[in-house]
């Protein structure tokens, strides 16, 4: 069984990986070229904002399904699964208002702030965060 759990989370960390390199297929943001360009020198880019934030807000949450499967099959453990949700919702909420505001403003705090809320937004920073955080405390538990 153990032995499933862990296959079962690279599939996951795969199907991450997947939506990484097919993100341009499968999401709309045109703030992708935007951002792989010269962006300082650039006007910020006329978009659907409303498609885009629905495509993030989707985007956010395959990400977070696939990271709290990973949270689960690494360390079974429904109180940590129960966290980590918890801690995914807060940060939708923090993240898109930010996000929101950085489109609004057109990256009024700095393009680079936009950048990376975006980034937080976009990519799964959250589970390379709560992973070692769980591993820590397990291994206390351990010990103890």
């Amino acid at each position: 069984m153990k032995y499933l759990r862990w296959f079962l989370a690279i599939v996951c960390v795969f199907l991450l990986m997947s939506i990484r390199v097919f993100e341009t297929q499968l999401f709309y943001d045109p703030l992708l070229d935007f951002f792989k360009s010269d962006f300082y020198n650039l006007d910020f880019p006329d978009f659907d904002v409303t498609k885009h934030l629905l495509s993030m807000a989707l985007r956010y949450g395959i990400n977070s399904l696939l990271s709290l499967a990973i949270i689960y099959f690494i360390f079974n453990n429904k109180d940590y699964l129960k966290l980590s949700l918890f801690i995914y919702l807060i940060g939708f909420i923090v993240f898109f208002a930010l996000y929101y505001y950085c489109i609004h403003t057109e990256f009024s705090l700095g393009y680079t702030a936009g950048f990376y809320i975006r980034r937080l937004v976009i990519q799964p920073v959250l589970l390379l965060l709560l992973i070692p955080v769980f591993w820590y405390v397990n291994y206390k538990s351990i010990k103890s």
